[in-house]
């Protein structure tokens, strides 16, 4: 059964979608106590991670449990930010019952890092270097958990979901196919002019600076 979701995990595409893209059947193939999902999204403006929350709970939490079956972990944690209380609502109705706690963060970055939401939630330091698993947990991302429960459902990787903000005209949240261009997504907010203009690809925190964008 472990084996099974693994692979089902692994032919379905599926990488960390918190930004780093580490194949997530080799983040999941191996034994931990604990599984915590990092939904602070500590960065401003972007909203993607705590609407996922909301409306798609049920399949967040199914896919928690897929990684916790998989890794033998004895709990499953969510942890966000008491701000997102819609998401926190939404997700309580699918986690009760069952061996998984929505530990609530306060409101501070970087709350999102994931030494950081460790110590939070568990009170143990990750070495210097080292990553969750050397206190016995394995982290995920809400999204990532999203594609598991979807890909149990037999649909591979073939969207994401992006938060559009700044100075565009109407802010969104959106699924788009992989591979759609920068423009193509700010145009669905509003914005087609993007002369003078640079975007930045992850949040106005920690993002990089993706290039100028003008039109051609």
């Amino acid at each position: 059964m472990q084996a099974d979701l693994i692979n089902i995990i692994k032919n379905a595409g599926i990488v960390g979608a918190g930004g780093a893209g580490f194949p997530t059947h080799i983040k999941v193939a191996a034994n931990a106590e604990y599984v915590i999902v990092n939904g602070a999204e500590c960065e401003p403006l972007i909203q993607v991670d705590q609407q996922l929350m909301d409306i798609l709970a049920d399949k967040v939490v199914a896919g928690l449990e897929s990684v916790m079956r998989i890794t033998g972990a004895k709990q499953g944690i969510i942890a966000l930010k008491g701000k997102y209380q819609r998401a926190i609502d939404s997700l309580e109705r699918y986690t009760q019952g069952k061996s998984i706690e929505i530990f609530v963060l306060g409101d501070f970055y970087p709350a999102g890092d994931e030494q950081v939401t460790v110590y939070e939630v568990l009170k143990r330091i990750v070495p210097e270097g080292g990553i969750p698993l050397k206190v016995g947990t394995v982290v995920t991302n809400v999204e990532t958990l999203l594609n598991i429960a979807e890909a149990l459902e037999g649909h591979p990787v073939t969207d994401t979901y992006l938060t559009v903000a700044g100075n565009v005209p109407n802010p969104l949240t959106i699924k788009v196919p992989i591979g759609t261009s920068v423009k193509e997504v700010i145009a669905l907010s509003g914005r087609s002019d993007l002369r003078g203009m640079a975007v930045i690809d992850g949040g106005p925190m920690m993002g990089k600076i993706v290039g100028m964008l003008i039109n051609q």
